[in-house]
């Protein structure tokens, strides 16, 4: 079993959903406007970060993960607006005060237990400056998709996007994408496992790889209810990354939330 982010071939495999860096980096631009730099929890390889930085903004890139951040730093060499800092989201103490803490990519939902987000939440709370935004983006639940994989799905396998939008580097002509899902709806939780199969230019397969993911679904007023616990103050929701209001068939839950000035 492969490691899920394993940073030699996270980047090809971690696209993010469709207009995400130009959500976050808008986000992140009006920060700067405002005198601030930003924070980004579990930034990876820097996927986010590093064309925040390219826009002249400070960025701080948190991330537990040491092999991410020194791929992210490989990456960002050159760049001298960019810190990469290993650490927990749900309980980090940085020097800084941030104008903006941003969440890309469902990363939030990592966080299994009410604990850990509220933790996450109230940290992020304490690194804002006074009128400070967390941006973050989570995966709307879709109840026909939780529905068949608990029926007619249940064991079996689906591709999980087209060839060509699938990167494998470095190995063979050509790469197919499967999934397989669990949900356990009693703890909010999904559980899948990805087979990446790297195919040669006759279709054979070359190699196998597994890998495992476990999540936390999260509904729009449960999200919410979090958010206004841990002291925020709702701005914006939105139902993807181009600021489309949200909907019934919205893909995503995307969180705009403020800390009071007061």
């Amino acid at each position: 079993m492969t490691e899920f982010y394993d940073p030699a071939a996270y980047d090809g495999r971690a696209q993010g959903v469709p207009g995400d860096v130009e959500f976050f980096l808008g986000q992140a631009k009006r920060a700067h406007a405002e005198g601030h730099p930003v924070l980004e929890l579990a930034c990876g390889t820097g996927r986010v970060s590093i064309p925040i930085a390219r826009a002249g903004v400070t960025v701080v890139g948190l991330d537990r993960s040491a092999a991410m951040l020194a791929r992210a730093a490989e990456k960002a060499a050159g760049l001298e607006n960019v810190r990469w800092v290993e650490g927990d989201m749900r309980d980090f103490d940085l020097p800084e005060r941030f104008g903006l803490v941003f969440v890309p990519y469902r990363s939030f939902q990592h966080l299994m237990t009410i604990d850990d987000q509220l933790a996450c939440l109230r940290s992020v709370h304490r690194h804002l400056v006074p009128g400070g935004r967390l941006a973050i983006d989570i995966f709307n639940p879709d109840i026909v998709q939780i529905g068949q994989w608990l029926t007619t799905k249940r064991g079996g396998l689906q591709r999980r996007r087209s060839d060509e939008d699938y990167e494998s580097p470095g190995e063979g002509a050509g790469a197919r994408a499967w999934e397989s899902r669990e949900y356990r709806t009693a703890e909010q939780e999904v559980r899948s496992t990805f087979l990446d199969e790297t195919v040669d230019e006759d279709g054979a397969v070359v190699s196998r790889r597994y890998r495992d993911l476990k999540l936390r679904y999260i509904y729009r007023y449960e999200m919410e209810h979090l958010l206004v616990r841990a002291g925020f103050e709702i701005e914006a929701l939105y139902g993807d990354c181009y600021a489309v209001p949200f909907s019934d068939t919205s893909p995503e839950q995307v969180w705009v939330a403020v800390k009071p000035a007061g």
